[in-house]
């Protein structure tokens, strides 16, 4: 049996095979094709990566699945990670079929983020990744510091990975004759989860990277601030509501008391359509040179499964469309108790697709262009409406609950789709 393993600090990819006390090295080239090399098993004693990085016994332990969140800032990303991680991990029908657990290094990060949420305060926004020139690598961190990554000034060795397609590999400053494919960058710390399906006790980690979208604007940059997109299994794109700007002023014009500041705040709905279409299709480039995927062909599942949240959901209800009754919550979902299902999550496969159709035909009448941009890349794409939070921000950073809304959903069709999950289907 061999177990998929990828490295999440230098995104060496390996597997190893336990019946030949094995790994299996997988070197991508510069043209993006594959090749192997086979070392003995003695590493995982270490727990070492091939290239020598100190690795998390978990990680060694069962596959790995990477998941990138792409939006821009202000978008929600942060805010969806913690809340569909705190609505999975605290929700009692799902208790009966999955055990998540964070892992040693993202517990603290976790919880902080989820502290945040459960006491009503906002995650501060994900900055751009900054260019730190001679200077050592910072690591990110939750701890200390609103938001998901903010550099905390630990100093970290730059490891030797292969070289992502499109990327000059650099020397890392201070560690010669070794190189890093984004040396000088501040790299993205994934939150990293342990999930296990009670049915068929089998487990699989979660890595979830948060990217602003400001940094994906030039492939290039994405693969030395985001490399781990290149290695990413499934891809959310997080698009908010509100980015047809005409529906936008007829939201502000009906706003309740849980929305009106956040519909009147400038930079929480400064996404535009045109921004958003440049952003997925330059992950679709970067993504198709790193994995030797021809250019011309749409990307397509089992190599890549892609998703789209339309975050801030809550706010579809001020407009007067057919699908809205089914997409969005009800006007008054932040003012009412929760009721046996408080969560607004369906559970079942086939009520989860019905709403995603219908949200595929509310974002062609909201911000078409986009749905068009999706299509061409990832005509398999999927559409899942979001409240991260249930009710828009105040204006001092704060809301009036935290009452996610079909925060489990996306989290249900994700890990149906893995099959190191199931026993032979």
């Amino acid at each position: 049996m061999t177990v998929r393993i990828i490295c999440l600090n230098c995104l060496a990819e390996f597997k190893f095979d336990r019946s030949r006390r094995s790994w299996v090295w997988v070197l991508r080239q510069q043209n993006g094709a594959f090749a192997t090399r086979v070392a003995d098993y003695s590493n995982k004693v270490d727990r070492r990566c091939p290239n020598g990085c100190e690795i998390d016994e978990e990680m060694l332990d069962y596959p790995t699945r990477v998941i990138g969140f792409v939006g821009e800032s202000a978008s929600s990303k942060t805010h969806l990670i913690a809340s569909m991680l705190y609505s999975i991990m605290n929700d009692p029908v799902l208790a009966r079929e999955w055990s998540i657990i964070p892992s040693r290094k993202s517990t603290k990060m976790l919880a902080a983020l989820e502290n945040q949420l459960s006491n009503r305060q906002a995650i501060g926004y994900t900055q751009k990744r900054g260019y730190a020139g001679n200077q050592m690598q910072t690591m990110d961190s939750a701890i200390g510091a609103p938001g998901l990554n903010r550099p905390q000034g630990q100093r970290i060795p730059a490891p030797p990975v292969r070289q992502l397609p499109g990327v000059q590999t650099q020397r890392a400053p201070g560690v010669p004759g070794q190189a890093h494919a984004w040396s000088g960058w501040q790299p993205r710390t994934p939150i990293v989860v342990k999930v296990t399906s009670l049915s068929t006790r089998r487990t699989v980690n979660l890595a979830f990277v948060d990217v602003a979208g400001e940094d994906v604007a030039d492939a290039e940059i994405a693969a030395k601030v985001s490399p781990h997109l290149a290695v990413a299994d499934f891809i959310w794109f997080v698009v908010p509501s509100t980015l047809n700007k005409q529906y936008l002023a007829i939201m502000q014009q009906h706003a309740n008391a849980a929305n009106e500041d956040s519909l009147h705040n400038a930079v929480e709905h400064s996404q535009t359509v045109g921004r958003t279409n440049m952003m997925i299709d330059q992950i679709a480039k970067l993504w198709r040179e790193a994995n030797a995927y021809p250019l011309h062909l749409p990307i397509e599942p089992p190599r890549l499964h892609v998703s789209t949240i339309v975050a801030k959901s809550d706010l579809l209800s001020l407009i007067n469309l057919p699908e809205t009754g089914i997409v969005a919550p009800p006007a008054d979902w932040a003012d009412t108790p929760f009721s046996s299902n408080g969560g607004g999550n369906l559970y079942q496969r086939a009520q989860i697709d019905y709403r995603s159709d219908a949200t595929r035909s509310l974002v062609r009448k909201l911000f078409p262009a986009v749905d068009s941009t999706l299509s061409i890349h990832f005509p398999w794409n999927r559409y899942f409406p979001v409240s991260a939070v249930g009710c828009g921000k105040r204006s001092d950073n704060s809301y009036p609950v935290f009452k996610p809304y079909a925060a489990v959903d996306p989290m249900i069709f994700m890990l149906d789709l893995f099959d190191e999950l199931w026993a032979d289907r």
